[in-house]
């Protein structure tokens, strides 16, 4: 039988395993955006082989691409912007400041996608790329946008992506 898999409770990070493996604890990220998050798949790019003057290939071939986590992060402070975009964070308390590097900085993280009622989509290993889309208008919000890509886990035998349905033991 199907599972519906319905709303959004929230997102989670968790730091990746030394082993490579998926993170053995996870954190809300912070308050995601309404109506923000979405995972897609884009089609498989497609090669094919044709005989000269037919119409119709002889061969086809497929490459499948993994499916993209979108959203946003609306509550970000200087520790979040840090852990996410990179830089440098000095200062304590209201005195805290986060600067942007010159550089780029490869971001991993375990990824966990906890819906309201569903299922439970787990990136063991993200590549996490953030943005910052802050709109200064009288009706605008500081946003942090994500996209997060899953990459091949470095641990033997986890898989890239994972569903599981969301039940009462599950996730913890």
């Amino acid at each position: 039988m199907g599972v519906i898999s319905l709303g959004l409770s929230e997102v989670q990070v968790g730091q990746i395993a030394a082993d490579g493996g998926e993170a053995t604890s996870y954190d809300k990220i912070g308050k995601t955006y309404q109506n923000t998050c979405k995972m897609v798949q884009e089609k498989a790019d497609v090669t094919e082989h044709y005989e000269e003057g037919q119409s119709a290939p002889e061969v086809r071939k497929k490459k499948k691409k993994v499916p993209i986590l979108t959203f946003s992060i609306m509550d970000p402070d200087p520790t979040f912007l840090k852990a996410y975009m990179g830089g440098e964070v000095t200062g304590t308390g209201d005195d805290m400041e986060w600067s942007w590097s010159d550089t780029d900085e490869d971001i991993e993280a375990s990824i966990r996608v906890i819906p309201e009622v569903g299922l439970v989509y787990t990136i063991p290993r993200a590549d996490i790329e953030a943005v910052l889309n802050a709109d200064m208008s009288s009706q605008g919000i500081n946003l942090v946008d994500f996209t997060v890509t899953p990459l091949k886990p470095k641990k033997a035998g986890v898989k890239t992506l994972k569903a599981r349905k969301k039940t009462a033991k599950f996730p913890v």
